[in-house]
């Protein structure tokens, strides 16, 4: 202990006050000691344990998935022991470790490894285990890697099924019928604790959606992370398992298990990491079972403040003035998934509601706001947003907000409580922000009422930000478009490179760029005389609108996205 604590002070890791804490008498190894004390440091201290024992150190970016790694030994052993086999080479094998004290049982876990992997010929006693460090946080991703998410769980489950039914059963029973929902073993721990996993795992992972989907031989499980579905690595047989883990969703969304024809909509509500989190379940039938989308909500982390969705100080000025008017209409547009409920959620709530009577109509409610009263849309009992709308406007509302303007009937309330003195927020599905009015026209609103109500359109995108780790620098030159060479010329600017830390996509978490405008007097007639998107277009760019494709290019020009990124989301 006191050689390697020596080793400490001398490489500077730690400072000689820093470990005078450390027991006379310690019951655990110093690395230990150290990282229950100092856990932000864990990589710094197996960095320099590994220096200090001259034993090469693994990361998982190096660790690529292979199945005969996860044949080699069973995934519940893997786990009790803390390792996992990260390379084969003949009968030499490479096995990740983060306790060093492990190294002196290489030749037992040796002769505890499946032969049958590396050869017919080859006996326990042939194997060569050689032992690489890990630091304990890496090690649970390495072994998440080689066996998949949740593989120990489905090893039990699928062992202890198959020793059952061979007992009562012939050995051509199909995948599906293994487990079902009518079974004892589909309430079993084990799959109970396998979905825990998978929604926590999930939640780590910062992913917005699960998309469990069905195939002939195959169960995929992908997470949507910074709105892009990445697969993610489960075990081999978790088919096996299907009817089970879709039994055990339904169950927690109270829903019917032994409906399996129809689409069911439902909802969990949990406890992750000290926070509650909403959980909307979609499943439908397709040709090779139930497809389940679990989209996840969660109101603590996704909830953004309006000074840091993205907006420059014109942008934020422009809806600032729209949100303190006492009427008008404020549009949001944008598609699905873009973040238009995000920012009227934090345009709502940087407004002072003491004075003002808030009210929204949601469909559904994603987050919750002190001083505003949200109502739920209900279509199944007749609590449509026109519906709501009506009702509200008895109830004395200063502002009010409207999820989303489906139909003509929810439009002619919205706009003619704009014109009533309500400051109405609410979003629509558009392309881009001067083709809003354009789109009222043809729900059926009269061009006088449109261009009398309106008065700030917006539309936005979310575009995933360079991760900081990995970015490499490239000085934008003449391969690029007149126009963006123009712009970024002399500009350093960045692409994805890719490392562990942002999964290998070269992206970590997005921001929001916006065109927004105030109608003027010019743009009022325009949508009186009913002119064309293009048209309006040109007279906002004439008025100083800068489209999300020039905001875009600041975004690159200062290396917080890339340029090829600009381009997949937007297309000009």
């Amino acid at each position: 202990m006191e050689d390697f604590k020596t080793y400490l002070i001398e490489s500077k890791t730690f400072e000689p006050a820093e470990l005078g804490a450390i027991p006379l008498q310690l019951h655990e190894p110093l690395h230990y000691w150290l990282l229950r004390n100092y856990p932000e440091r864990e990589r710094q201290i197996w960095d320099c344990l590994s220096r200090f024992l001259q034993i090469t150190i693994i990361r998982p970016e190096s660790v690529s998935y292979n199945q005969s790694l996860a044949r080699l030994l069973p995934a519940k052993l893997a786990h009790e022991l803390t390792l996992a086999p990260v390379a084969i080479n003949g009968t030499r094998i490479t096995v990740a470790m983060a306790d060093p004290g492990q190294f002196e049982k290489c030749d037992e876990i040796g002769l505890r490894m499946n032969c049958a992997v590396l050869g017919d010929n080859v006996r326990p006693g042939d194997i060569q285990v050689t032992g690489v460090l890990a630091c304990p946080y890496d090690l649970g991703i390495i072994i998440k890697q080689v066996y998949g998410l949740g593989a120990e769980t489905v090893e039990d489950v699928v062992l202890e099924n198959y020793y059952s039914l061979s007992e009562t059963e012939s050995a051509d029973i199909s995948h599906n019928d293994r487990i079902d929902a009518g079974s004892d073993d589909f309430q079993d721990a084990a799959i109970v604790r396998f979905v825990n996993q998978l929604i926590f795992d999930a939640i780590k992972c910062q992913a917005s959606d699960i998309h469990l989907e069905p195939y002939e031989n195959t169960l995929q499980v992908r997470y949507r992370i910074d709105g892009v579905l990445q697969s993610e690595s489960v075990p081999a047989n978790i088919k096996n398992l299907e009817a089970a883990i879709i039994s055990r969703i339904k169950i927690m969304a109270r829903l019917d298990i032994a409906e399996k024809r129809l689409p069911q909509d439902g909802q969990i509500r949990l406890m992750a990491l000290g926070r509650p989190i909403d959980v909307r379940v979609s499943i439908v039938p397709t040709m090779f079972g139930q497809s389940l989308v679990l989209r996840l909500l969660d109101k603590e982390t996704a909830f953004v403040r309006f000074d840091k969705l993205g907006l420059n100080n014109s942008q934020m000025e422009t809806l600032n003035k729209g949100a303190n008017s006492s009427h008008g209409v404020i549009l949001i547009t944008g598609p699905t998934g873009s973040g238009k409920s995000t920012t009227l959620y934090s345009l709502l709530n940087s407004i002072d509601r003491h004075d003002r009577k808030v009210i929204t109509v949601e469909d559904p409610i994603e987050y919750q706001l002190e001083n505003v009263s949200q109502i739920q849309v209900k279509p199944e009992i007749g609590l449509s947003f026109a519906h709501c709308l009506r009702s509200i406007l008895r109830h004395d509302p200063d502002i009010i907000m409207v999820g989303e303007i489906r139909d003509t009937e929810t439009a002619k309330i919205a706009i003619s409580s704009a014109m009533t003195g309500h400051l109405v927020l609410s979003t629509l599905h558009t392309n881009d922000a001067t083709s809003a009015p354009v789109r009222l026209l043809e729900m059926g609103i009269e061009p006088y009422l449109a261009a009398s109500a309106l008065e700030v359109l917006a539309a936005q995108r979310l575009v995933r930000k360079l991760c900081t780790k990995c970015r490499t620098e490239l000085t934008a030159g003449e391969h690029l478009p007149h126009g963006e060479s123009t712009y970024l010329n002399g500009h350093k600017t960045c692409q994805a490179q890719g490392c562990f830390e942002c999964r290998n996509t070269g992206y970590k978490g997005r921001t929001a760029i916006f065109e927004m405008f105030t109608l003027d007097q010019q743009m009022r007639n325009m949508i009186i005389e009913k002119s064309s998107a293009d048209k309006l277009r040109q007279s906002a760019r004439e008025s100083g609108m800068k489209t999300l494709f020039e905001n875009g290019l600041e975004l690159v020009g200062n290396s917080v996205t890339s340029l090829a990124e600009l381009y997949r989301v937007v297309k000009e």
